[in-house]
This record gives C-alpha cells, sequence and structure tokens, in this order.
C-alpha cells in the first residue's frame, strides 16, 4: 500500500475522487432543481412556450377558420437528452392531422413527432378545437378610391379613373367571403399634375369598413386617372387670302365646331380670347366648298380639344348695293381741334358694298363703318385713307381710298367758325352735316332779338318781344308797314306797362 501512494498518479486519482464525493455532498439538496444536472446522471424538465401547432387538411377544397396557432410544450427527461432536444429543435413539430376529414367542426388530439423518444412531452392542451370550411371563390368589382384630389397643383381635375382587370376574385370560406362588402384601389392624388397608370393593391374591407385580411387574384391591378388640366372654350376665326374670281362672291362660311376646348396652366389660357385658324385660300374657291384643317396650339396650351375644324364655304355670284351720303368718322381728333372735309365733301360718300344677294340683302346701314383716324396731325391740309368695316364675306370697293381735309385749332374768340366741329355723325344725312354758314346767310330763318329796349321819361323799360305780338301781314306787307307795325307794337307795350306801373303804385 505504501508503495501505491508512491505514485504520483494514484495520488492524482485519490484527489480527483475525493473532490467529486465533496461536490456532490454539497450540492446534493440542488441538484433535482438544477435545469441541468450532472448528464447521464440526473433528470430534469423543461418548458416550451408558444410552439407553432401546424393543422393539416386538404388545402384543395376547405380553408381552415378555427384552429390555436401555439400550445405549450414540456420536457422531461435526462439532462443530456433534453441538451439533445434543444439542438433537434428544428426537426421537432406538434401538429393536427384532419386529412380525410369533411368540413365542419373538430376536436382533435394534438400530436407530435421530431422529439427524441427518451423524453416525455406534456401539450396543453392536448385537444384543440378545429373548424374546416369548403373553399368558395368570389368575384368583385374594384372600386378606385381617389384620396387628396384637394392637394392636387391648382385649377387641375381628376377624371373618372379605370381599373385592369376591373374584377378580382378571392377565394376564402363561404362564411368569410359573405363578410366583404367592398374591394377598393387606393390612389393618393397629392401633387398630381397630369394622366397617369400605375399597379395598386386590392383592398377588401367589410360592411363596417373594416379591413379584411384576404389576398385577391390579382393582387393588384393597373389603374389609370386622367388627370384635366385647367380649361375653357374659345371661339374660332378664320382669315382669308388672295381674291375671288370677278363676279363671285362668298355667301357663307361655317364652322363645326365653332369653339373649341383649350388646356394648360390658367394664367396661359386666361390670356387667350379666340384661337386663328389658317387663312383661307379664296382663289381656288368654286361653288360649295369644304376643307379640314387643324386647329393650331397656342403657346403654352397643353391641347385642343377638338384638333380638327370642318370648314363649309358657299358662293354666289357678286351683286352691289349702295349707301348713299354716308357719313366718314373722325378717330383721334385732339381736343380743341376741328376739321373741315375738302374731298369728299362735308364727310359724305356713297358707298358701294359688293357680296352676295343673301349676304347683302341681310344688310343693315349701321352694320357699316367709315372712318379716317387722324391722330397726331397737327392744324393744316391732310389726306388720309378711308378704313371701312363690316360683317364678313363682304367686299368694298372704296376701301383705301383717298379722304382730303383741312384741321384748325378752335379759337374761343372768334364769332363763327368756318370749319366742321369734331366728327359728323355716324351715317349722318345731309341735314345732319355742320356746313359752313354765314351769319348774314338765311335772313328769314335767323331768330329775331328777343329783347327791346326802349326809354321814355328818363326810364329804360325791358320789354320781352314774346310777349303777345300779332304777325297777321303777309309778306309784301311786312316789307311795305313794317316799320309803321313796329312803333305801333311798341307802343302798345309800353302803354300797357305803363298801366302795369300804376296799378302797383296805388296797391
Amino acid at each position: 500500500m505504501d508503495k501505491l501512494f508512491n505514485k504520483s498518479w494514484f495520488i492524482k486519482l485519490t484527489s480527483l475522487v475525493i473532490a467529486v464525493m465533496l461536490f456532490l455532498m454539497v450540492n446534493m439538496d440542488n441538484t433535482a432543481n438544477q435545469p441541468g444536472g450532472i448528464p447521464g446522471i440526473t433528470d430534469g424538465s423543461r418548458i416550451l412556450e408558444e410552439v407553432d401547432l401546424n393543422v393539416y387538411y386538404d388545402e384543395d377544397r376547405y380553408v381552415l377558420t378555427e384552429a390555436p396557432e401555439t400550445v405549450q410544450v414540456t420536457l422531461r427527461g435526462p439532462q443530456n437528452i433534453l441538451t439533445l432536444a434543444q439542438v433537434t429543435q428544428p426537426q421537432q413539430e406538434v401538429f393536427v392531422d384532419l386529412e380525410g376529414k369533411e368540413a365542419g367542426v373538430h376536436y382533435e388530439r394534438v400530436q407530435h413527432r421530431g422529439f427524441p423518444t427518451d423524453l416525455n412531452l406534456s401539450i396543453v392542451p392536448m385537444t384543440v378545437r378545429v373548424t374546416i370550411q369548403e373553399k368558395q371563390t368570389a368575384s368583385f368589382p374594384v372600386d378606385v378610391e381617389l384620396v387628396n384630389e384637394g392637394e392636387m397643383e391648382e385649377g387641375y381635375v381628376a377624371g373618372t379613373p379605370e381599373a385592369a382587370p376591373s374584377t378580382v376574385e378571392v377565394t376564402a370560406a363561404q362564411g368569410i367571403i359573405d363578410q366583404v362588402a367592398s374591394a377598393r384601389a387606393i390612389v393618393d392624388m397629392s401633387g398630381r399634375d397630369t394622366s397617369f397608370e400605375e399597379a395598386v393593391p386590392v383592398t377588401f374591407y367589410d360592411q363596417n369598413g373594416n379591413e379584411m385580411e384576404l389576398t385577391g387574384d390579382p393582387a393588384a391591378v393597373e389603374v389609370s386617372v386622367p388627370v384635366t388640366s385647367p380649361n375653357k372654350s374659345v371661339p374660332l376665326r378664320i382669315g382669308r387670302n388672295g381674291d375671288l374670281p370677278d363676279g363671285m362672291a362668298i355667301d357663307s362660311i361655317s364652322m363645326n365646331p365653332e369653339r373649341v376646348t383649350i388646356y394648360g396652366p390658367v394664367d396661359v389660357i386666361n390670356n387667350i380670347s379666340f384661337i386663328d385658324l389658317p387663312n383661307l385660300e379664296v382663289g381656288d374657291l368654286s361653288g360649295g366648298s369644304s376643307y379640314e384643317l387643324d386647329v393650331p396650339v397656342p403657346d403654352g396650351v397643353e391641347r385642343v380639344d377638338p384638333e380638327t375644324v370642318t370648314i363649309e364655304v358657299e358662293t354666289a355670284d357678286e351683286e352691289s348695293r349702295e349707301f348713299s351720303d354716308f357719313g366718314i368718322q373722325v378717330e383721334g381728333l385732339g381736343g380743341g381741334q376741328t376739321i373741315q372735309f375738302l374731298e369728299p365733301e362735308d364727310g359724305q360718300f356713297d358707298l358701294v358694298v359688293n357680296g352676295s344677294q343673301g349676304v347683302l340683302g341681310r344688310l343693315e346701314r349701321q352694320d357699316l363703318r367709315a372712318e379716317i383716324n387722324v391722330n397726331g396731325l397737327a392744324a393744316g391740309e391732310h389726306e388720309a385713307e378711308l378704313e371701312i368695316t363690316g360683317p364678313q364675306n363682304l367686299r368694298f370697293p372704296q376701301q383705301g381710298m383717298t379722304v382730303n381735309f383741312i384741321i384748325s385749332e378752335n379759337n374761343s374768340s372768334s364769332g363763327g367758325s368756318s370749319v366742321q366741329e369734331t366728327e359728323t355723325g355716324e351715317n349722318a344725312g345731309p341735314e345732319e352735316n355742320n356746313g359752313n354758314l354765314d351769319d348774314n346767310e338765311n335772313s328769314d330763318n335767323v331768330t329775331p332779338n328777343t329783347n327791346i329796349e326802349t326809354e321814355e321819361d328818363g326810364e329804360t323799360n325791358e320789354i320781352n318781344d314774346n310777349e303777345q305780338i300779332e304777325e297777321t301781314e303777309t309778306d309784301e306787307e311786312n316789307e311795305t308797314d313794317g316799320n309803321n307795325d313796329t312803333e305801333e307794337t311798341e307802343l302798345f307795350n309800353i302803354e300797357e306797362e305803363e298801366e302795369e306801373g300804376d296799378n302797383q303804385n296805388t296797391s
């Protein structure tokens, strides 16, 4: 024995055994409560919370509508096996098998697999309620809902959106499908200023407006939203190039449509009042003609609707109509200036208008205007071109003829005026013309002085000759006895006034 104690290996082994025994003696009371323990010597337990519960059923025919999602699993056994169970956990599973079962409510025992066989398993709950229903497929129209339309760019308006496809299918249990009230594709319109297309997911809602956890087929639809820029309607105008063949006149020009709608920024379209079409070449017209013209798109305008317009032109034989004593209007005459026409005399001429019989028959004198512009002309003799305007489809042979006139500066201290003041009345006749009148001309028409002064007894009496004056004499008697009649009338009025004076004094 003494020889063994002299061996170093014996001493080491004995020390190890004693150490183990001391360790076991000290920790014996706590070993059973330790999650670990000495592998292979002591037993332990382990609790797994919220282990996923898998349910197996015929997914082609049924839909799982009710089942617990997780269960609790307690493992008991040797510590080394519990440790092994942690390593093999991915292969472990708890499940319910409904393969071959029909639709309805089922109470099934929870099964397990993949756990080490040396462990005891306790599952809570051991039996679960599981419901499967027959699978149904239903189709729902997609409602496109536009939100935040008030946050679009100024003046822009969203049109009617469209979804492609317009319907989606959803597969679920009949009871769930019955709860679906709508399928919506929601589009945010914030900052939009142009038409667009984009893929939008489809969301299902119940009758209370709550979102349902369903996936449609397809899950998203292509939504196109037309965005209309600010717009306004403006008329069309068409000019003319060239001259009509001799003896021909335009009876009517019609446009279809007469107005178009322009789209664009507000500050651009507000400054547009009309659109001019390309000029009509009238030199090649004969009988009735029809043209299709493109409507020009003004600068800054996005588009014009419609883009084309149809022009219908009807021609007829040219006839003439004359408006006699037609007055010339004067534009631009400065303050204190007067004008006297030299040619044509009195600022009137016979206006000739050419056109078709129908157009001339509807023409009124006030529809026409002949004018000259004298803006900025100083006093003196001048000439200007006559500008004649009127309805379309008319021709004025006298257009641009020369008008001679004198401009004078008004002198407020002078007696009579030898020039015509301002402008002649529109389309005035001869009686409306302010011609040159001498104070001594037409004496028969001059109104006599209204006041006659006489002196008697140093007093001056003013007699109004609007008092009763008898004028029964003929023109020959007025020429022969004019002086006597005047004296008799004056004496009569004087005596009458003296009598009135006496009456006033008496009173």
